[in-house]
């Protein structure tokens, strides 16, 4: 129903918290067909005010749709935003099952609860930017009110900070912090890429400790181990160096590295500590605009050169007075 001459006395009433639940409470409802009682404020089924509306056609307004096939592309959207390969990939398997999809994906969810925050926190927003895309068809004053507001934060980081706990007692997760390393370095060698040997070495290197290593240890509600941050301060300098870091793979993607960093530069603030230095290599690299806000200073690039190609084409010396 559109605003008409006919129904400008009626207005859709304002949208507070409360009403928001009840709308979207009754879209997802696949049962019952519900409308708006424009001129009591209220929400109603359908099947109980179809002699009304036809006496007061302009006073009931439906309410937006939300069918399966809305749930469904919001999963697949969702999916698609995941930088978590583990779990990416069995809920893409699971959309493509093509049998009891919803009740399957509900079940990987569940798996991992924060995982299962993020979805119901991103499914919630594509229902609320339904119900505002709605009120600004039927009311001006709303569509008015919004312009020139700016989008939502896509980063929920109150799920994360909710989820995790931090301590930095490493003792008790010296194996699983190997292990992160090992794996990596493992799966470095293994790719077939010159280059990726080379980071596995690096990665080798920064994973042996030192006595005057720290730690940051994320752990989930359940006391689980889900990543950590090693790192060196240098008091006479003001500065500290990250050596290593890693997550979980379960928990990739989740923005936990995000949260460990932050929560590790907020402790170093307080101890008067004034730089952080970071190494990127690998994979990592693509973590560098993390730290675009902070305008970062480049201190150093790692390049791997090949010795044949230097000796053959650039230096084009008789290597036979070096033998």
């Amino acid at each position: 129903m559109e605003v008409t001459e006919e129904s400008k006395g009626y207005m859709l009433p304002p949208l507070s918290d409360e009403f928001l639940y009840q709308v979207i409470f009754c879209m997802e409802d696949q049962a019952n067909a519900y409308c708006l009682d424009l001129k009591e404020g209220t929400i109603t089924e359908t099947v109980f005010v179809e002699d009304r509306k036809a006496i007061e056609p302009n006073r009931f307004l439906e309410l937006p749709p939300w069918y399966p096939s809305d749930g469904f592309r919001t999963m697949e959207k969702f999916v698609s935003t995941l930088r978590n390969p583990l779990y990416r990939e069995r809920l893409r398997h699971v959309l493509q099952s093509g049998k009891g999809v919803f009740r399957q994906f509900k079940d990987v969810l569940h798996e991992q609860p924060s995982l299962e925050r993020l979805w119901y926190y991103y499914k919630d927003k594509e229902i609320r930017r339904r119900i505002f895309h709605w009120y600004e068809r039927h009311d001006e004053a709303f569509r008015l009110a919004r312009l020139g507001e700016e989008a939502p934060d896509d980063r929920p980081d109150e799920l994360i900070r909710e989820d995790f706990t931090l301590t930095d007692d490493a003792a008790s997760h010296v194996d699983e912090i190997r292990k992160i390393g090992e794996r990596l370095a493992v799966q470095l060698e293994q790719s077939g890429h010159r280059t990726d040997r080379h980071v596995a070495i690096q990665v080798r290197e920064a994973w042996k400790e030192h006595a005057d290593d720290r730690h940051l240890v994320a752990l989930s509600l359940s006391g689980q181990f889900v990543a950590f941050i090693r790192y060196r301060i240098y008091p006479d300098e003001g500065m500290a160096i990250i050596r290593c870091y890693g997550v979980k793979a379960e928990f990739q993607g989740l923005g936990v590295f995000h949260f460990l960093f932050d929560s590790l530069c907020a402790s170093l603030n307080l101890q008067g500590i004034r730089e952080l230095i970071v190494r990127l290599a690998g994979e990592s690299i693509k973590m560098e605009h993390m730290f675009e806000l902070a305008n970062p200073v480049v201190l150093t690039k790692t390049v791997s050169v090949s010795i044949p190609r230097w000796c053959d084409e650039i230096m084009e010396l008789d290597q036979s007075a070096f033998a």
